[in-house]
């Protein structure tokens, strides 16, 4: 393996950028959480403020859409260190990549 700074490097980053997207997207919903609360709580009208919770609910999906394309980019890098011998396993804590299910297929089910 060649350039093992480099493919290390990269490694690092995509994993920081991945998790700079999730902390972003944990912040737009409490956001939207306390938003939702404070609107309850100031015993407002459902309509007061809904264009603004659109627009945030509009960005986290925004962010979901950001998301998927740095968990894209990240096969495709590694894919582009294996086809050019660029090293960059990481030493440390890895993290699991094998999903999982949620739990939540049955509810969705009976929810559909």
């Amino acid at each position: 393996m060649k350039n093992m700074h480099v493919g290390v490097r990269v490694a690092r980053q995509v994993r920081t950028a991945e998790h700079a997207v999730d902390q972003a997207m944990i912040e737009i919903s409490r956001l939207v959480q306390t938003a939702l609360e404070g609107r309850v709580e100031a015993r407002l009208a459902a309509e007061v403020g809904q264009e603004a919770l659109a627009n945030m609910v509009r960005g986290l999906s925004q962010l979901a859409e950001v998301r998927g394309a740095v968990i894209a980019s990240h096969s495709e890098l590694a894919q582009v260190a294996d086809d050019h011998q660029v090293g960059w396993h990481m030493d440390g804590a890895h993290e699991d990549k094998t999903v999982k299910p949620t739990g939540f297929a049955p509810v969705l089910a009976v929810a559909a």
